[in-house]
């Protein structure tokens, strides 16, 4: 069924809005599966954050390896469409597509930065020094690694975690006003505010295409 593709192609201010089924096809676990024995959901809260923090990146440090997936076909279909996106998903597989513009409303796994300093870190290399440590089960050397080396302060995760506040609602706000066409993929629409979007976007004027079982067919086969 090419009825989305069509559709992006012909509006004037498409939008799209993804979660996680965009990325089930590069291999990219949902929040659902299990690190365990318990969904990965129930470990990326806030509370939990500031609980465990050695449990807490031990999580942190295997969904980080998410980011060396690679885009599919839909994500290229949107990229070389240019529609801007925005996204639930956290694994950075619209920018490596080539998408320009995307919101990301639940933040990224690209980046750690320190609580107390500011100072950023690319969040691959901040967890291959951890690896080892988790791996010879050295608790201690998890800890001082989890410390800024600038200041000593606490690293903490560019991902949004649940209690934290949604990214990016304002820049989001501003595109669907502006949007003729909001093609939502891959997402079951359960988690807010993201959830509330399409009916936001169907009260500025746009049409909303929901994802069916076709839908990433046709992107894929673009």
């Amino acid at each position: 069924m090419a009825a989305m593709l069509d559709a992006l192609r012909a509006a004037a201010h498409p939008v799209a809005l993804t979660g996680a089924g965009i990325s089930a096809p590069s291999g990219v676990p949902t929040f659902q599966s299990l690190w365990k024995g318990r969904p990965i959901r129930d470990f990326l809260g806030r509370s939990y954050y500031e609980r465990d923090p050695i449990g807490f990146f031990a999580l942190y440090c295997a969904m980080e390896a998410w980011c060396r997936a690679e885009p599919n076909a839909a994500h290229r279909a949107l990229a070389a469409l240019g529609v801007p996106v925005i996204t639930q998903n956290i694994d950075g597989l619209h920018q490596k597509a080539g998408s320009k513009r995307v919101i990301e409303l639940h933040g990224n796994l690209r980046r750690v930065f320190c609580t107390r300093c500011g100072r950023e870190q690319n969040a691959q290399a901040f967890c291959e020094r951890l690896r080892p440590h988790y791996a010879a089960g050295d608790d201690e050397a998890v800890r001082t690694a989890l410390k800024c080396p600038a200041c000593g302060g606490r690293m903490d995760t560019d991902v949004v975690l649940y209690g934290d506040a949604v990214r990016g609602l304002e820049e989001a706000d501003a595109l669907l006003r502006r949007c003729d066409l909001l093609a939502v993929i891959g997402t079951s629409l359960e988690t807010y505010p993201a959830a509330a979007l399409p009916d936001l976007a169907r009260r500025y004027g746009a049409r909303v295409m929901l994802e069916n079982r076709d839908c990433l067919a046709a992107l894929s086969d673009a």
